[in-house]
């Protein structure tokens, strides 16, 4: 693409695309009044209670809580970035997309991008030739062979094998007129010293393509056939690859996770590729790096819990509590698969078989009881070590959305530290107080008036002031009031929250329909409040006038904090809500004398933290 998407267009692709009918090929829906409802594809469950709005083009998951347009929904159906969905939406459509001409500098860095991956399509195809065809990669051919792999598995992945000469990707690449520079960024070849050329950085290891969510090649791992050092060699990070942010494996399974709804997690690309063979098909891999946020918020737009399975041994530990407390944050539900010692997926599939490996999936436990057992483990007997001990498992369990859980680690952990329950509760409630205190207002709430908001005069678009009417409170919380603010008042907020998806930010309905009208307007340059106040509920025109009285001056260099604040702070208050709405079906479930759908609900309810 030579330039970007002008908000004209993303508005008439918006217009032009039914929801009903876009949703209705990924779900099952029937008319229910105004709605139409579903079984949600985002989560699992057994009565519909996924909402799709004809007239307003919005739906809503009165389950899990997402929420959206047909951008939205697309994103987190196809795992898309907000530009690729728009225009898969446009060619749906029948759209030509006119986009706006970049600046030189954006032309500059998106012309690179495009040859890099360019790049990296002559590397793929460079190694996978000579693993399945050239006599130089009968090494690689070999060892795929001993470790049980044949042509199929090297086939859909595209595994390679890098020969182990000096200059056999830097040659390639030459006589196919790549520009080394383009090469050097990537990492495939290295400039060498004393006046020699170019050489290559894999050699003689097993490639393995690293893809994008859009299938493209953008980085590589390789492995020795021996057991020399380093064992893996992985690209360095490109503008076209940030290794905190992609995971081996995921655009081949992404599909399977979502209908699951869980992943397994590991730390190899032969543990990865293995447990895929065996019949595991939701399982990804880290490419040589932690679990980092943007990893669990990926996972997140896909499942609802995740199965950790690294090694045993003490780097493992630390990886699988990193990767716990990542995924923590985001409230994504982790679970532990536990091995024999020595045993990796890889070698434990090969050796005990998949009916075996599913007995070790089907007893996976929370990675909590987990830490907590080697927290207490690593302190031994001694008073001091026991206390400092569950003061870090107590850290841990404020990260915790479900009070009921955490009272269940609580009375686990008196019962295994022999420390009063009642002391535990008082370090629980202060640590979280803590917590509370230091994620609050001025760290990411600029100063705002508190509701009741009146309604003072305003000319949005040259229109005759209202009266002043009664103090009102919104339909929202501070927290989302604060992002709508945003919203009218920070490009760079615009970009990131409609990048991410409104669901991510807005939970409340009304405050979910303001902010996409809020956005339609703003692309269309009309901030035209008769219209939106036409297409919004009697009486939001007061909250509408307060935040556009909103001083942007405030969020000046605090743009980020801010988002990440408004975030967390809604996920804990929507986590609480969806908590107490599973009891109360819970409960009136067991009044009506409805069994099943008592025990389905609490199986939902123990499944969600």
């Amino acid at each position: 693409m030579s330039g970007q998407i002008g908000d004209s267009k993303i508005n008439e692709v918006r217009e032009r695309t039914d929801i009903i009918e876009l949703i209705s090929q990924y779900v099952t829906l029937k008319r229910s009044g105004a709605n139409h409802m579903g079984l949600c594809p985002f989560h699992s469950e057994k009565s519909p209670s996924f909402s799709v709005h004809a007239g307003r083009q919005f739906y809503h998951c009165f389950g899990c809580g997402v929420g959206g347009d047909v951008f939205s929904f697309l994103m987190k159906m196809e795992g898309l970035a907000f530009p690729d969905a728009v225009r898969r939406l446009a060619e749906r459509a029948g759209i030509d997309l006119e986009e706006r001409r970049l600046s030189p500098e954006e032309e500059r860095r998106q012309k690179q991008r495009e040859r890099l991956y360019q790049v990296n399509e002559l590397a793929v195809d460079y190694f996978h030739q000579n693993l399945m065809e050239l006599p130089a990669g009968e090494p690689g051919r070999q060892y795929l062979k001993k470790r049980g792999y044949g042509r199929k598995a090297a086939a859909e992945y595209k595994i390679g094998y890098a020969v182990d000469a000096w200059e056999g990707l830097a040659n390639h690449l030459q006589q196919r007129g790549t520009a080394v520079e383009d090469a050097r960024t990537l990492g495939l070849i290295r400039p060498g010293k004393q006046e020699r050329g170019d050489y290559d950085l894999f050699r003689g290891r097993l490639m393995f393509p690293i893809y994008d969510l859009s299938g493209r090649v953008v980085a590589f791992g390789g492995r020795v056939l021996d057991d020399s050092k380093p064992k893996y060699i992985n690209s360095p990070e490109s503008p076209i690859y940030h290794k905190g942010g992609v995971l081996f494996g995921l655009y081949q399974v992404r599909q399977a996770m979502r209908q699951r709804g869980e992943v397994i997690l590991v730390e190899g690309y032969f543990d990865q590729l293995a447990l895929y063979r065996a019949g595991f098909p939701p399982v990804v891999a880290t490419c040589g790096t932690a679990l980092t946020a943007d990893h669990a918020r990926l996972l997140k737009r896909y499942v609802q819990r995740v199965l950790l399975l690294f090694d045993e041994d003490t780097a493992g530990r630390q990886a699988t509590f990193k990767a716990m407390a990542a995924l923590q944050e985001e409230g994504v539900p982790a679970m532990v698969i536990e091995l024999p010692s020595g045993e990796d997926p890889d070698s434990f599939v090969q050796s005990q078989g998949s009916k075996a490996f599913q007995q070790r999936l089907d007893s996976a436990r929370p990675v909590m009881d987990l830490f907590m057992e080697d927290a207490l483990g690593k302190a031994g007997a001694g008073v001091a070590e026991t206390v400092r001990a569950a003061e870090v498992v107590v850290q841990r369990l404020t990260a915790l959305n479900s009070e009921m859980e955490q009272d269940l680690y609580l009375k686990d952990l008196s019962a295994r530290s022999g420390i009063e329950l009642q002391l535990l509760k008082q370090k629980l409630d202060e640590m979280s107080h803590q917590e509370t205190q230091s994620a609050a207002r001025p760290s990411f709430y600029p100063e705002l008036p508190e509701p009741p908001y009146a309604a003072p005069p305003v000319n949005l678009h040259r229109h005759s002031p209202r009266e002043v009417g009664a103090p009102v409170t919104p339909p929202w919380s501070r927290a989302e009031g604060m992002l709508l603010a945003l919203l009218l008042h920070s490009a760079q907020a615009r970009e990131k929250i409609s990048a991410a998806g409104l669901e991510e930010y807005f939970y409340s309905e009304k405050a979910l329909l303001l902010a996409a009208e809020l956005l339609r307007l703003i692309r269309q340059d009309v901030p035209d409040l008769e219209d939106l106040n036409r297409r919004l509920d009697p009486g939001m025109e007061p909250f509408l006038n307060f935040l556009m009285r909103v001083d942007p001056e405030q969020f000046s260099g605090a743009v980020e904090d801010i988002l990440a604040g408004c975030r967390a702070t809604l996920q804990r208050e929507n986590k609480k809500k969806q908590r107490e709405q599973i009891l109360t079906q819970i409960r009136l479930a067991e009044q009506t004398g409805d069994a099943e759908r008592a025990e389905e609900l609490m199986g939902q309810f123990k499944n969600f933290k």
